[in-house]
């Protein structure tokens, strides 16, 4: 297989789990959140600065886009705190890299029985 098209393929797979959690979410009526405080679960990703982050909630917005709430890892150790924003953050605008999205895929089909409404999302505070 020529490297291009397994790239390409790949690609296809991550774009696949993006638009199935973004179904998960839509069609789970006003509960599009999912928030999982105490890190039993988390999802593994690195931002496109870099930045190794550790994905704690996973949500819906009103425009149908992915965020995520998450927190730097490996603090102290070459990554500051502030190096990515601990709100909830569109992944438009803060760019994770694809090979997450898979992994998100699963933390959302795992807990969408848990899922709550953004109100709801947004008082949930790491523990």
């Amino acid at each position: 297989m020529d490297s291009r098209k397994f790239i390409n393929q790949a690609a296809e797979v991550y774009q696949n789990a993006l638009h199935a959690t973004i179904e998960l979410l839509k069609n789970n009526g006003t509960k599009r959140y999912v928030v999982i405080p105490d890190q039993d679960d988390e999802v593994e990703a690195i931002s496109w600065d870099d930045v190794p982050i550790i994905i704690w909630g996973v949500g819906l917005t009103d425009d149908d886009h992915i965020c995520i709430k998450a927190f730097v890892c490996n603090v102290g150790y070459g990554h500051s705190e502030d190096e990515f924003p601990e709100d909830w953050t569109d992944i438009t605008e803060t760019k994770i890299y694809p090979t997450s999205y898979p992994d998100i895929y699963r933390f959302v089909a795992e807990h969408l029985d848990s899922a709550i409404d953004k109100e709801a999302a947004e008082k949930v505070e790491l523990e």
